[in-house]
């Protein structure tokens, strides 16, 4: 993990336990065991009905994940479903003494435009995107609520995102603690010059940007 989501996560820790909250390290509800199982389930995910002479449209990441589902077969797939409902439940009573959790949005600030398919290779393109966002992956998985909150700042001022996830079902309590982590870091209204240079309803419907003509 980079040392910009460490940090992130170290300052989200700080206000939350100076707001009054009882912040505790927690073992992890899902481990990397549980990402062949989860792997396999986006690959039949990807099996989406595609008409045979539009194959060839889809990008090659796509008919790579389609390639790898097609060999799924039925018995393996409610095998990978049950293994990973029972994973989710036994993740659920690692962390059942938590209201919310927190982590790293993603492994590293930001990626470079292009970063993923730059081998041209589908392989290397799915390895690469499950390193980068690990975290999210888990949260897919367990089915609770999440929201990336930008608590922290690179060298050169961009933004770094924390992870705060809720309880099944508890989104109220976990929109709540965001708003609180809002307000006690002085909001995070801050924009790049460019987006108060553009001509866009939807950054002017803000108040942000600049007057269209």
């Amino acid at each position: 993990v980079h040392p910009d989501c460490v940090a992130a996560v170290d300052r989200a820790a700080a206000l939350l336990t100076a707001a009054g909250h009882e912040v505790v390290e927690v073992d992890r509800p899902l481990g990397p065991a549980v990402w062949p199982l989860f792997e396999t389930l986006w690959y039949v995910l990807a099996l989406a009905p595609v008409p045979p002479e539009r194959e060839s449209e889809l990008l090659p990441l796509t008919r790579f994940l389609r390639a790898r589902g097609a060999v799924v077969g039925a018995g393996a797939l409610m095998a990978t479903l049950g293994e990973i409902q029972a994973q989710v439940r036994l993740g659920a009573r690692r962390t059942a003494d938590c209201d919310l959790l927190l982590c790293p949005t993603l492994a590293a600030p930001q990626a470079p435009v292009g970063w993923f398919t730059a081998d041209a290779d589908p392989a290397a393109d799915f390895d690469r995107q499950r390193r980068f966002s690990p975290y999210c992956a888990v949260f897919n998985v367990t089915g609770d609520p999440s929201v990336s909150l930008p608590l922290g700042r690179t060298a050169t001022d961009l933004p770094v995102g924390v992870l705060l996830t809720g309880r099944y079902g508890d989104d109220a309590r976990l929109i709540a603690t965001a708003a609180q982590l809002e307000h006690c870091s002085d909001g995070w209204d801050r924009h790049p010059a460019i987006w108060r240079g553009v001509d866009s309803a939807n950054v002017n419907g803000s108040g942000v940007g600049r007057s269209a003509p």
